[in-house]
């Protein structure tokens, strides 16, 4: 038994009904379902230890949150405690609220579990939404880094939000702020150029906010970083995160290279191809390299398979069936005489193509003015049950 198991075992032995004993002893086993027996022959797991602290001690907030923790983990709907009250995770969170009111963590995965337009009554009455809830926590602890961050997500590039200290502040800003603090060490600020391997996202969403490779932002460390910079930060805070290589892949132009912070030189097509060999689902990556390809060109994927432009983009509406990006993508390159069959056994012409895209998002005005031009003056196609001409496709297209 190590030291500080010995410590709290002994604090029971001593005491039975010291509830943050056993609170202290769960604290100690790895698993939730990891045991230990105690002096009085009784065999607990770290469930049973936390359920025997509240019955104990039911003010004691920490224990709340830890068990509900254990519930989310195990996709569990409710616990049951020692009182016989069944608890669901979200209750469980209340009741840590309801007995520390500062209780910066409870806040905070409280709000994860909300959707955008929900909210959630706290057991003092209270009724907050999400973005509330990571304002509660940032205010419990201002050095929290994954409140901003998470409350960062929750905005529109160009919206603000007004934090409780007063201080207004865009995404980006929040996001700012997230880098600024220690992801390991959440009291105290950290040396950019140290990186976490789990916190690259921040670089990354900063980066997203900037609208040209040539955009800068300045961090809060002084530090100007342009929007292929932050980039290629995160890729080197985590170089096995897919997601992050095809956005810098973006920046580029056709036949312009860039380095990466280990040295290696690269062009669009590379880093696709880096960002689709480790992750062989990913869609956006798919997309976007055959964006680069011409006419009967292929690429060798890492599976070692030849494909065209066409093949990916049926490859890519296999993975997404409901993504309007490579619909319209095929319908582009084939002409008009062509038909095309998808995975599912599905014929379809180019019209029909463009007419898919637009059923999956019919907010891309563009993908109208394509339509249009797949008829001629005299002719007219069905769309929302109402027959259009090419001149009434190209003027909606302009509408948007």
């Amino acid at each position: 038994m190590e030291n500080k198991q010995q410590t709290y075992y002994n604090a029971i032995i001593a005491d039975p009904n010291d509830g943050n004993a056993y609170f202290q002893l769960a604290l100690t086993l790895k698993d939730y379902q990891q045991s230990i027996s105690l002096a009085s022959g009784e065999t607990v797991t770290k469930e049973q230890l936390i359920l025997k602290c509240i019955s104990l001690e039911p003010k004691n907030y920490r224990a709340y949150l830890k068990l509900a923790l254990i519930i989310e983990k195990e996709n569990r709907k409710s616990i049951v405690l020692l009182s016989g009250q069944s608890l669901t995770a979200q209750q469980l969170f209340l009741k840590s609220i309801e007995c520390n009111t500062n209780n910066v963590f409870s806040y905070f995965y409280l709000a994860t579990k909300l959707k955008k337009d929900e909210t959630v009554t706290l057991n003092d009455g209270q009724s907050l939404n999400r973005q509330q809830l990571y304002m509660k926590s940032i205010e419990c602890n201002p050095s929290n880094f994954k409140a901003y961050f998470n409350l960062a997500a929750t905005l529109n590039k160009d919206e603000t939000i007004t934090l409780p200290n007063g201080q207004s502040m865009t995404a980006q800003q929040l996001y700012l702020k997230s880098i600024e603090y220690n992801p390991s060490q959440p009291f105290s600020y950290y040396n950019l150029a140290k990186c976490d391997p789990t916190f690259s996202e921040p670089y990354f969403n900063i980066a997203i906010t900037l609208y040209t490779s040539d955009d800068s932002v300045t961090l809060l460390n002084g530090q100007s970083m342009t929007k292929q910079q932050l980039f290629l930060k995160s890729i080197e805070c985590n170089p096995s995160n897919s997601t992050l290589y095809y956005p810098l892949a973006l920046t580029l132009s056709p036949n312009e290279t860039i380095t990466l912070n280990d040295g290696q030189i690269m062009n669009d097509r590379q880093l696709y191809f880096k960002s689709i060999s480790l992750d062989q689902s990913n869609y956006a990556a798919h997309i976007n390299l055959a964006k680069t390809l011409n006419g009967n060109e292929s690429f060798i994927f890492p599976s070692g398979e030849s494909l065209s432009r066409k093949q990916i983009y049926l490859r890519s509406i296999q993975m997404e069936p409901n993504n309007f990006n490579a619909y319209f993508g095929l319908a582009k390159i084939i002409s008009s005489i062509e038909t095309i069959t998808l995975h599912n056994g599905i014929t379809m012409t180019k019209q029909q193509l463009f007419l898919e895209a637009i059923k999956k998002d019919s907010t891309k005005f563009y993908v109208y003015r394509h339509l249009g031009y797949t008829l001629n003056n005299k002719q007219t196609i069905t769309l929302d049950e109402q027959q259009m001409s090419r001149r009434q496709l190209i003027r909606k297209s302009t509408n948007f």
